[in-house]
Parts: C-alpha cells; structure tokens; sequence
C-alpha cells in the first residue's frame, strides 16, 4: 500500500514537471504570439525591449536573437511572412521594397536567417543589405530580390525548399521614427 502511494506521488510529481516543462517551452517559443511584440505591416518587434526587466521576454529573445543589445541601442524587428501573411519559402521568389530615407536609423541592416535561426550558408558569403552596401535609384528606393537561385543586383540569398526569416535592425534610431513605427513606411516584403 505505501509503495503505491508513493509510485502515485512520484508519478504526479513527474507529470507536474513534465507539464511545467512543456509550458515553458511553448511560451518560450510562442514568440510571434508575445504580447510584448507588436506588427508593423510583415514586420513584429517592440519598441521597448524588456531585457532584465521581464524573464519571458529575455528569454524569448536570447534564443531568437543572441547578443541583442537594449532598446535605448537598437531595435529589432522580424519578418517570417509576406505581405499576403504567409510564410517566407525559398520555393519562392520575394521582392523587399523600400526607401533608405524612410528608415530613420543612425545603422540598420536586413539579415536573412534560415530556420535553424542561422545565417543562411552560401557560395557569395552575402547575408545582409544596408544603405552603404545596396543599389538605390536617386531617390535612395530599393528593391532586394529574395530568393534561391542568383539574381543581379541586391540578391540575399535563401535556401531552397525550406522556411526563412529576416531580420531588421535599427541602431540609434530617430525617436520620433521608433514611437511612431506602426505608421512607419518599413520595407515591404511581397511574392514574385
């Protein structure tokens, strides 16, 4: 009889564990559903980056952005879908649009990350676009091709057949410009 009471409390013990384990993942990984990042157009981030301040979101952040640097220093916003809201594919080609003057940022650079949450390995070395590294027209527009296979121009390179993501980053950005983010004109991510 006590061996089975014990089993019992051993058993819900290990359940309890097992559940608070699960959970834990989920929240931490259930990034693109925290309440602490909001959407701008195919772009989430925040703002506001509560390292130190909220163990959700440190964590949340060290695993999906290692060595981010506070808010006050940059700020990071992430895109894994298109302007049609669906996932970034290397089965497909995409087009980023922009404009270098309408991001108001002292730096910023896009990055294209494959699934693994690494930089995407290719035979160019080319992970990222800035405004010092891109074509523009005169008016500073650009247009960065996504996709598998090699294209002229402001080529990022992705991996074929499997999910992407990108990321933006703003450091030293203009506070007016990083208040303001949901009326923003961030590049736009769209299908070819």
């Amino acid at each position: 009889m006590r061996f089975r009471s014990f089993f019992a409390i051993l058993l819900f013990c290990l359940a309890a564990v097992l559940a608070g384990l699960g959970t834990a993942f989920y929240r931490i990984t259930a990034i693109q559903s925290s309440p602490a990042f909001s959407q701008y157009g195919s772009w989430r981030g925040t703002k506001d980056l509560q390292l130190n301040r909220d163990d959700l979101v440190t964590t949340q952040v060290t695993l999906f952005a290692l060595f981010a640097l506070p808010s006050n220093e940059a700020i990071y916003l992430f895109a894994s879908k298109d302007a049609d809201d669906k996932l970034l594919t290397g089965s497909a080609d995409y087009i980023l649009e922009g404009n270098t003057h309408n991001i108001k940022a002292t730096y910023w650079s896009i990055t294209a990350y494959g699934k693994d949450q690494y930089l995407i390995p290719n035979s160019t070395d080319r992970y990222s676009f800035n405004a010092n590294n891109m074509a523009t027209d005169s008016l500073g527009n650009f247009k960065i091709i996504l996709s598998a296979q090699q294209k002229i121009g402001n080529w990022l390179p992705v991996k074929a057949d499997a999910t992407f993501r990108l990321v933006l980053r703003l450091y030293q950005g203009d506070r007016d410009f990083l208040q303001h983010l949901d009326n923003a004109q961030l590049p736009a991510i769209k299908k070819i």
